[in-house]
Formats: C-alpha cells, structure tokens, sequence
C-alpha cells in the first residue's frame, strides 16, 4: 500500500503578487529505481512522464503554472503531490530522492504563465486580426512621451496635432512625482522603454482603478518568474496620475481620432495576405490570431510577443501574436510617394514582426552553421548594436528583412516593389548597420527566382551555404 504524501501551502493572495515561490520539502524521498514518474492533473493526454535521475546532482522537471494544476510523482511507495498554487507567477520545489546508486535534488518547477485564455476569448479571436489603440496602453504612451526621458528620445512621433494636443491637455499635471521617476540615461532607454510601454498592455481601467486584463499577464522584461516591470513598478504613480489628469475623459473625447486613425492603418496593412503566405513558406508554422497594438505617439521601436493556450473544444493549441508598431502618419507625411508605395512600406512595419515567428524556428534548426558563419564579428552588422550580438540574432535580422523583401517582389507591380525593396536595404544597410544586407537580400531574391518549387523554409540550406561563402 501507498503512502500518500500531499504537499498543501497556503499564501494570502496579497503575498502573491509578482512573487515566484521557492520551496524546499523537507522530507527525503527513497525509490529503488533511478526513473521517476510523474504527471499533471490538467494534462492526461500528455503525459504521465518519465524522468531519469542521471548523473548531475540537479534534475529539473515541469511545465507552465495553471490554475488548478496538481503534478504528482511516484517515487518508491510514496506519492509526492505539488499543486501550482502560485498562479500565474512561478514555482520551484526542491525534492531529495535517494536511490541505491544516487542521491539527487529533483527541481519541479511550474514556470510563469504570460497567458490565460479562456474559452470564450479564444472563440472571439479564432482567425481574426485586430487593430486597436488600448486605454492603458495610450495612457502609458503619453506618460511616456512627455516624460524627461521621453522629451529627449528620439524615436516617438511629437510632429502631429495629437501630441500637441496631448500635451496641451496634460501640461497642468507635469509636476506630478510620477515623471521624476521617468528620467533614464541613454544606455537605459530601450530596456525601460519596452518594460514600461509593452507592459502596460496587461492591464485595464476597472473604474478609476487599473487591474490585470486577465488573458496576459507579461509582455516583455527580465522577470519572467514573478512579472515585474517598470510599469507594474509604477501602477500606483500611473493610477493616480489618470485619476488626477482625468485621462479617462482624454480618451474618450479622442474616440473619433482614434477610430479614424485605427482605419487608416488598417488599409496600409494587408495582414491577411501576410499571415497565409508565411504559412504557406514556412509549413508547419501556424498561428491563430494577430493583434496589431499601436500609439499615435510611436515612432519607431516596433516589438513582437506571441502567446499560447488550447481550445478546449478542438484539442488544437491557439496560438496568437501581438505587434506594437506605429500609426500611419509617418508614411502619410510623404505626399510624394503613391498609395502602393505607403502600404509597402508600411506593411514593413509589421510583416517584420510577423516573420520573426517563422523565421526564428527553422533558424534554430541551424544554430551550429549560424554560429560558424555569422559569428564574423564586424562583418554583418556593427560590433556597437547591444540589440543583435549574437549570430543567431544578426542571421534572423537578415532573413526577416530579406523575407520581407521576398513577399513585395511577388505582392506588388515592378516600379512599388523595386521602390520598397531599394527603401529597405537602405534602412538595413545604413541606419541598422547591417553591412551585407544588400548583398544577402539580392542573394536570397535570386535563390527564389531559381528555385520556384522550394518554399522560403526549403531555401536555408542554400542562402546558409551562400552565406558561408561571404566569409572564407
């Protein structure tokens, strides 16, 4: 007979928050083999599993945290029951086993859980694209924006009526203890940009209070155990600078601005059309959902976060993207360019973001090649970019972009897609400092027009083989 051990502890919800929970069971636990087995409640059809306690000191074992997860693992007579109980922040416990060759520290863990989609939302967005201008989210841009560090940045869009009018608005409210605490070197910009900005797409107005949305509880950051951020750092400072400002009412007088600005990027961006070639050039990369998230106030700094969950009637994993990108206004400014020319480079914007979740997986089936070849330091891109250092990370720069270029030469007449390519190179070749962009795109255009039965997936092997022969 088995003697159940279960494994309760209890935590005031207040003491939750942003918190990943390590704990230590004090009880040593003796099997007569070196494998272990173990499942989780919430996944039958998954598991059980089987771990082996090899020859390191330290095994580890788990799976994201959800709400009313139990693992229970047999070791020897015993039944070890670890609920997740830390929802949705992170878990680790520490078990000792002993076996008759081995004593060993098993870590089972319950990682953070970036998303919680319920049934209902994932039948609201089941292919769809959106595009939306979020209440938090736009709060969070004007904070930023007239910040110490935003006045100095150089990648938000001030040359409008809006942000005139924005900071026309919130003038009287500058004094506020919240912008003193907004003030960051050069070197720190980006990482606070992105942890405050991204991060308060996580939240929502509950009255004059700002909660958890409750489908995503992390975009961006280091913490990817406890979910803290610049922005949840703050919430406090925000909520009450809203509440004093009355943002709310900001927001709503916009509304038609909004709305008017929401179709317009709407009509330079053919997401549709972007999504199922990708899935057609990289099979067996699906995604079910793209929200494409903007400000008025962004200019540049464009990012990309995917999340997971199941649908509980099909069994099939959901699979969405989320893009935060800028508005139409930079490319409306150019009266001289066409309509074609805008959705072009627009469209830029975001197929860009898009591809990384094509891209960057088939590349990892390349890591030892990509490493060899794209590890050249100065060669690809500049020794300065704190952004792309690593091989990997220079490779799928290339190829994003160049895929990009791919999709304009076959979506586009002649004159719009040389006109958006030549703009795109450009950009890589001079801004982003990717020395041999221009000369990897045109390889890679020329691999396509060669090899018309071979997907964008299919070309790796041969644009990595060009690729090498850039360096030898």
């Amino acid at each position: 007979m088995k003697i159940q051990i279960t494994i309760v502890l209890l935590f005031l919800a207040s003491s939750l928050a942003g918190q990943a929970v390590k704990e230590t069971i004090p009880k040593v636990y003796y099997s007569d083999t070196d494998t272990i087995r173990y499942e989780y409640s919430l996944y039958p059809d998954t598991f059980p599993m089987v771990m082996v306690l090899g020859k390191k000191d330290t095994v580890n074992a788990g799976t994201d945290n959800a709400r009313g997860i139990v693992l229970t693992a047999f070791i020897g007579k015993d039944t070890l029951r670890i609920p997740g109980g830390n929802y949705p922040y992170a878990k680790r416990s520490y078990v000792t086993i002993k076996t008759p060759t081995r004593q060993s520290v098993v870590v089972f863990k319950y990682n953070g859980a970036i998303s919680n989609f319920s049934q209902a939302y994932i039948e609201k967005y089941d292919g769809k694209t959106t595009f939306e201008i979020p209440e938090v989210y736009e709060l969070a841009s004007i904070i930023w924006t007239l910040s110490p560090a935003g006045q100095r940045a150089t990648d938000l869009n001030k040359n409008t009526a809006y942000y005139k009018k924005a900071e026309q608005y919130f003038k009287p409210y500058l004094g506020h203890p919240l912008f003193k605490k907004l003030d960051f070197t050069e070197q720190d910009y980006f990482g606070k940009y992105y942890s405050f900005r991204e991060n308060s797409f996580t939240y929502k107005f509950q009255g004059d209070s700002i909660v958890s949305e409750g489908s995503r509880h992390y975009v961006t950051g280091n913490d990817w155990d406890g979910f803290s951020s610049l922005f949840s750092e703050f919430l406090p400072l925000v909520e009450d600078f809203a509440r004093t400002s009355n943002f709310r009412k900001f927001y709503t007088d916009n509304q038609g601005f909004y709305t008017a600005d929401i179709r317009r990027v709407q009509q330079l961006l053919p997401v549709k059309h972007m999504w199922e070639w990708l899935e057609k050039e990289f099979p067996g990369e699906k995604y079910n959902a793209y929200r494409i998230v903007f400000s008025p106030l962004t200019g540049g700094s464009h990012s990309t976060q995917k999340y997971f969950g199941k649908n509980a009637k099909t069994k099939a994993r959901y699979g969405e993207t989320v893009m935060f990108i800028c508005d139409a206004s930079r490319y409306d400014v150019q009266k001289e360019i066409t309509e074609q020319q805008k959705e072009g480079l627009m469209s830029g914007v975001v197929f860009t973001e898009i591809d990384h979740n094509y891209v960057n997986p088939v590349s990892s089936d390349y890591q030892k090649e990509i490493a060899e070849i794209f590890g050249k330091k100065g060669f690809w891109a500049s020794e300065e970019d704190q952004w792309y250092r690593s091989p990997m990370a220079v490779f799928n720069e290339y190829m994003t972009h160049a895929v990009f270029c791919i999709w304009v030469n076959e979506k586009y007449n002649s004159k719009t897609a040389a006109y958006v390519i030549k703009k795109r190179e450009e950009l890589n070749t001079g801004k982003r400092k990717f020395y041999k962009f221009r000369e990897f795109n045109q390889a890679l255009l020329k691999l396509r027009k060669e090899n018309p039965g071979l997907t964008i997936k299919g070309l790796y092997p041969r644009i990595i083989e060009w690729s090498k022969g850039q360096i030898r």
